[in-house]
């Protein structure tokens, strides 16, 4: 195995991988989980509520660490080596640029949001009004009051949110689908074709799909370290856990007039936050687009095990 990225499907594992065999596994996932519940429901006499936001999570938790399982066992199958997949923390990596990174990602977010939605909330106001109230729904204050258990429902939003969904979204978002749409295409068209597949996916933020998986793929590519990746989706959740709750606490109450009215009202900072994180989020993936094209992290990890061992063995 070269540092170039093997594309024959003898000799390269993530060919025998077929990514609508995962997703038709993880639509029987849910069909099954819905089952089970009514299975539970009938038998014990529980009625479940669909609008317990606890309950909610716990499915959530309960369908993702069931799909990581799924993940890991079509790895073994295809004879896909976990540890080079996952690769290894660079050496005195620098972290504060990561954290930079990740501000300005959720700011940059943030403002494309707004500044895309200003003009279709008067070309489709029911639509837009309709993205804004789920968002104002999916609030964790909000959704923490409908709870029959506060304490309970916050401390599953943060095992979901910082340590279960980072590390789905590392395996089932970026590592996976990468190697193996490279496998078929190439890198560059792997990229397009993640990009088209998850910003169709979440449609409603599909500007902030494509730059997160660009960023994502950028980092894994040049730290070949899923790691890097999981600390980055987590210091994103934070950052936009931090907001929502900022937003909600500072201006939330004080909103007077229909949502439209008060989303349009404040599109001037959504070009501020533009403006700001612009710089940061288009540099970077400008500056390192070339690193796409470079090995994949899983042969190149694989090629350096093999070098140091048999550096070893002289």
């Amino acid at each position: 195995m070269t540092l170039t990225n093997i594309r024959f499907p003898e000799d390269n594992p993530f060919a025998r991988i077929k990514v609508r065999h995962i997703c038709g596994w993880y639509l029987l996932l849910c069909i099954a989980i819905i089952f089970q519940i009514q299975i539970i429901s009938y038998i014990r006499g529980i009625k479940f509520d669909n609008t317990e936001p606890f309950v909610n999570e716990i499915l959530v938790t309960y369908l993702l660490i069931l799909s990581l399982s799924l993940f890991w066992r079509e790895c073994r199958l295809a004879g896909i080596e976990i540890k080079y997949l996952i690769g290894k923390v660079p050496d005195r990596y620098q972290w504060l640029p990561l954290v930079r990174l990740a501000l300005a990602s959720v700011f940059f977010s943030i403002g494309v949001f707004r500044i895309f939605y200003y003009p279709l909330s008067f070309i489709v106001p029911s639509f837009v009004e309709q993205i804004l109230t789920e968002k104002r729904n999916s609030s964790i204050l909000i959704a923490a009051l409908k709870s029959f258990s506060p304490a309970l429902y916050y401390l599953q939003v943060a095992l979901d949110n910082y340590v279960i969904t980072p590390v789905f979204v590392a395996f089932f978002v970026i590592s996976i689908p990468l190697h193996r749409c490279a496998a078929k295409w190439g890198n560059i068209t792997a990229i397009i074709a993640m990009c088209l597949l998850f910003g169709t996916v979440g449609y409603k933020i599909f500007i902030t799909m494509i730059i997160f998986l660009l960023i994502s793929a950028i980092l894994y590519v040049k730290t070949r370290s899923l790691l890097v990746i999981i600390i980055f989706t987590f210091l994103q959740n934070i950052s936009i856990t931090v907001w929502n709750l900022s937003y909600t606490i500072f201006f939330g109450d004080n909103q007077t007039g229909s949502t439209l009215d008060v989303f349009r009202s404040k599109v001037q900072l959504g070009v501020l936050f533009f403006v700001v994180s612009a710089p940061w989020v288009i540099g970077f993936i400008y500056k390192n687009w070339s690193v796409l094209k470079g090995p994949l992290p899983y042969f190149a990890n694989a090629s350096e095990a093999e070098k140091i061992k048999a550096d070893s063995e002289t």
